[in-house]
């Protein structure tokens, strides 16, 4: 099992890093939860994807820890508000992630989308 959520954990990633939503494996009912926005089914994080990708440099794992059916991806995202240390608790479940809950300082990208009047 433990090998199994890895590889999708790393499929996760690298769907990402590529901009790639067809190639995240998610259940279509998952529930993805970031400090700035919620997106329930695979349809909504899809498309969300994009938006985020758009400021993303780079992804760098730190590392991967496995429990279960459970992971925690330790992460590096460059973006063009810099670098942005982020954790994320995947639930993998049948070869799909069921749930994604991700943990960071949101105050770079948000300072980053604010504009004047």
């Amino acid at each position: 099992m433990r090998e199994q959520v890895i590889q999708v954990v790393e499929k996760y990633i690298d769907a990402v890093r590529l901009n790639d939503a067809s190639a995240v494996p998610l259940h279509p009912d998952a529930v993805c939860e970031f400090p700035t926005n919620t997106y329930r089914g695979g349809a909504a994080f899809r498309e969300g994807l994009a938006q985020f990708t758009s400021i993303m440099k780079s992804i760098e794992v730190i590392r991967l820890i496995v429990d279960g059916e459970h992971c925690v991806a330790i992460v590096n995202i460059d973006t063009i508000f810099g670098l942005i240390p982020f954790a994320e608790h995947i639930h993998v479940a049948n070869g799909e992630i069921v749930s994604i809950r991700g943990y960071c300082d949101p105050r770079p990208m948000l300072s980053g989308t604010k504009t004047t009047a």
